[in-house]
């Protein structure tokens, strides 16, 4: 399994955007080959600072399906006007 970690640091104040449009994410996501789970952080730290973690059976489910599919499309416009940088994304393996 490969955990997908989003790094999202947001324009300030779109914390309430980014929660509202989750919803959606997390169903695209779900609904996707090989996505097992979906979750949204906000960093204590970091002020407008979130993680978006998805679980994925194989990267090849993220990387070569998903981001490629008309849900990755859909999810990256509901997040990247939020963005006040270019997200991070990093797989781990779990």
């Amino acid at each position: 399994m490969i955990a997908e970690h989003v790094d999202l640091t947001l324009r300030p104040g779109a914390g309430d955007e980014l929660a509202e449009a989750f919803t959606e994410i997390r169903d695209l996501l779900l609904s996707a080959q090989g996505c097992l789970d979906a979750s949204l952080s906000r960093s204590v730290d970091h002020d407008d600072t979130y993680l978006l973690r998805a679980v994925w059976d194989r990267l090849e489910d993220h990387t070569d399906v998903f981001a490629t599919s008309d849900a990755g499309a859909r999810v990256r416009e509901l997040i990247q006007p939020l963005c006040a940088d270019v997200p991070r994304v990093v797989h781990y393996e779990v």
